[in-house]
């Protein structure tokens, strides 16, 4: 009994993270509400998810309205930007499905392809915003190079995104919960891929790896 009820113990332990994940998920969801907000609330649930897989546990809510306030300028525009494109090239992709056979298929796979693209820049962009100070076409490179010399990883994130998604449409009350399980799996992959450029957890957290390729070596880097 002594073990089941002691804090330390895993089950206690794994709990303690579901939890942690379900108050991002529903920040996250909340701070979106008024859709201009999308960017920086997004970056903000990647920056609590990568520190959660890099061990840097922290306090949720603090962590993400700290990384909240520090995107909201840049991260509101980036937001509406990606928002905007994802929703045109869906809405292009549903009006040709509906239009017929012929040149609309055509059409429809070549969007569909852009939204796929779309899709997989978008999901290193906002780690990148997260995690880093860059002009907005520079995350778009960056996270372009990313997703290209990633395929594996890419693939394998859209997917268990599209099973979250499906999952949400089946059982829409784990909206609560999904995202942040999804958030969860792909912040373990963006913390290794972006382990080259971040600092290890015992350093100072102002310390972080200048991205020569993108940037002049003087820019300041975010944790």
């Amino acid at each position: 009994m002594n073990k089941l009820f002691n804090l330390d113990n895993p089950f206690w332990n794994s709990m303690d993270r579901v939890f942690d994940l379900f108050i991002a998920n529903v920040l996250w969801l909340v701070c979106c509400l008024p859709v201009f907000t999308i960017g920086p609330s997004t970056a903000a649930f990647f920056y609590v998810l990568i520190n959660m897989a890099r061990g840097e546990d922290g306090i949720v809510s603090r962590d993400f309205f700290r990384s909240f306030r520090q995107n909201f300028r840049q991260g509101a525009g980036f937001g509406l930007l990606m928002t905007a494109t994802g929703a045109f090239l869906a809405i292009d992709i549903n009006m040709c499905y509906h239009s017929g056979t012929g040149i609309y298929t055509f059409f429809m796979v070549f969007f569909a392809v852009l939204f796929l693209l779309w899709a997989s820049v978008a999901l290193y962009s906002f780690a990148l915003l997260a995690k880093f100070e860059k002009k907005n076409m520079e995350i778009l490179v960056w996270a372009f190079l990313l997703a290209m010399g990633h395929p594996a990883q890419t693939i394998l994130m859209l997917f268990v995104t599209a099973v979250g998604l499906w999952a949400c449409h089946l059982l829409p009350g784990l909206v609560l919960i999904v995202f942040g399980l999804v958030g969860r799996f792909h912040s373990v992959l963006l913390a290794s891929i972006l382990k080259p450029h971040l600092p290890e957890t015992d350093r100072d957290e102002d310390e972080l790896r200048p991205l020569s390729f993108i940037t002049e070596p003087e820019n300041e880097d975010k944790t």
